[in-house]
């Protein structure tokens, strides 16, 4: 692992595109695009925002109101913790809706996949927000349903790890912990096909 200032590099195999954060640091592979901001261009969806009730209509896929209350508690949570960023200030008050743009939705239907298999949210914290804005491209091939995008997430002692694929999926493991730190090490790990987690949504 070689350090550039308090940007870290990993190696990792050829082709495969990931990014990590260590110890709030953030790790990237040099031949990762860096995307300055995950703008979803989708031409169904106009460039507006929604109240939380409308991102869970959009969200919930069953129709039925158990699992609407379940979303909207997460968004709640996620929102808390600054994994979704709604606009303007996220503690808006008695009788004030919170708006969320667009991308937001998308960030919570990838949300609501790593939830449904026990992602701690702890893991997820100081991670999730900056891997989908590393991979904008492939994000919006996504949303378009076009191709298959796999995401993996790797996760050990202080360390988590992001890769994406398309057409077929890539799994990274943490097997050695770093050098000197210590981190990473044995990992759990998770694969998702995120082209199905960001479409059938009812906007």
């Amino acid at each position: 692992m070689k350090s550039h200032g308090i940007c870290q590099v990993v190696a990792v195999p050829m082709g495969l595109r990931s990014a990590c954060v260590l110890d709030g640091y953030c790790i990237r592979t040099s031949n990762v695009l860096l995307w300055p901001v995950l703008i979803l261009q989708d031409p169904s969806v106009q460039p507006r925002t929604y109240t939380l009730k409308e991102a869970v209509t959009i969200l919930h896929r069953s129709g039925g109101a158990e699992e609407a209350t379940r979303i909207t508690r997460h968004i709640r949570h996620w929102t808390s913790v600054d994994l979704l960023v709604p606009i303007g200030d996220k503690h808006t008050g008695t009788g004030r809706a919170r708006e969320y743009p667009v991308e937001e939705i998308y960030r919570a239907a990838a949300l609501l996949e790593l939830a449904k298999w026990r992602v701690p949210v702890t893991v997820l914290a100081d991670t999730f927000r900056q891997f989908t804005s590393d991979f904008e491209k492939e994000w919006l091939l996504a949303v378009k349903g076009s191709k298959a995008v796999y995401v993996t997430m790797t996760w050990s002692k202080g360390l988590t790890v992001w890769n994406i694929a398309v057409g077929k999926p890539e799994l990274f493991m943490l097997d050695n912990p770093a050098p000197k730190s210590g981190l990473g090490g044995p990992a759990s790990a998770i694969v998702i096909n995120l082209t199905t987690a960001l479409n059938g949504l009812r906007f």
